[in-house]
C-alpha cells in the first residue's frame, strides 16, 4: 500500500470525547512526520474552533474546515480557500425547510464569526451575532454554511426530512448526535472530499495514495474518495454499513494505532 497523505476528522475520530488528543495519537503524528507523510485535518469545525491543533506537532498547516467550505492555514491564521454559498439560495432553502419542518432555528457560519436567530442557546462572545436570518444574510462576508437546528428532532430525522426539501440546490450533511438536531448545509458540491481534492493537487498526491479516517455522515464523501477509507468502529451506522475498513482499539487511540500499523 502506497501512502503519501493521511487525513483525519477531529471530533469522534482523532480527539477524545472531551476534545483532547491522546498520547498514542500524538505519537502517531510524530511517526508520520518521521516517515515524511503529512497528516491533514478535515473537520466540520469552523476556523475559530481549532485550538486543539495549537502546538500539535506533525499536523499539516492547511486544515479543511466547515465540511470543505474552506481551507484554513494554521500559520497564516487565515482562510486561503473559501467556497461560500449564495445567500439568496440559502434564504430560499431556509424558507422551504421552515415550512416543511416547524420548529427549526437557523444560523450562518462565517468561520471566524457565527450568526444565529433568537432562540438558539449559545455561549456569548465577540464571534456571535444574533438577529433575523435575512438581516444576517446581508453581512458582506462569505457564508460557509447554513445551519438548521431543532430542539425536538435528532439529526438523523432532520436529514431524512431535509433531504427531500433541499434536493440538489445545496449540499446537506450532518454529524451531530446529541440533545438537538443539526443540519449543515453548504454550496453545491462542497464536501470534505472537494476540499481535499484541491489540497492534494497542490501537494501532488493522488486519491489512491490517501488514507482517511472518519466517524459521521459528513465524512462519507471523504472516505469514499480516498484510496483507503477507514470508519471509526464506534461511528455512525451510515459509515459502518458502507463497506469501509474499520479501526481497532478504543476511539481515542484508533487513528494512532492505524497510522502506526500502516506506516510501521
Amino acid at each position: 500500500m502506497s501512502i503519501r497523505l493521511i487525513v483525519t476528522d477531529l471530533d469522534g475520530t482523532f480527539v477524545d470525547p472531551v476534545g483532547e488528543v491522546s498520547a498514542l495519537n500524538r505519537q502517531a503524528l510524530g511517526f508520520a512526520a518521521e516517515c515524511g507523510v503529512p497528516v491533514v485535518v478535515a473537520t466540520g469545525r469552523p476556523s475559530r474552533w481549532l485550538q486543539v491543533l495549537d502546538g500539535l506537532a506533525g499536523v499539516h498547516p492547511e486544515v479543511v474546515v466547515s465540511n470543505g467550505a474552506g481551507i484554513y492555514h494554521l500559520h497564516q491564521r487565515r482562510h486561503t480557500v473559501v467556497e461560500g454559498l449564495d445567500p439568496t439560495v440559502a434564504l430560499q432553502v431556509a424558507d422551504d425547510l421552515r415550512e416543511a419542518i416547524p420548529g427549526l432555528v437557523f444560523a450562518l457560519e462565517w468561520g471566524e464569526q457565527f450568526g444565529c436567530e433568537p432562540g438558539l442557546p449559545q455561549d456569548r462572545g465577540d464571534w456571535l451575532r444574533v438577529g433575523p436570518l435575512r438581516e444576517l444574510a446581508d453581512e458582506p462576508k462569505p457564508v460557509l454554511k447554513l445551519c438548521a437546528f431543532h430542539l425536538g428532532l435528532d439529526s438523523d430525522t432532520l436529514a431524512r426530512l431535509g433531504r427531500e426539501v433541499i434536493g440538489e440546490r445545496l449540499t446537506m450533511t450532518h454529524s451531530h448526535l446529541g440533545d438537538y438536531g443539526l443540519l449543515e448545509i453548504s454550496a453545491p458540491g462542497v464536501t470534505k472530499a472537494s476540499g481535499l481534492i484541491g489540497l492534494c493537487q497542490r501537494l501532488g498526491v493522488d486519491a489512491a495514495e490517501v488514507v482517511a479516517f472518519g466517524d459521521m455522515p459528513n465524512d462519507l464523501p471523504m472516505l469514499a474518495w480516498a484510496g483507503h477509507g477507514y470508519a471509526i468502529a464506534e461511528g455512525h451506522p451510515t459509515l459502518l454499513n458502507a463497506g469501509f475498513r474499520l479501526t481497532e482499539g478504543p476511539q481515542e487511540e484508533a487513528v494512532g494505532r492505524a497510522i502506526l500499523n500502516l506506516l510501521g
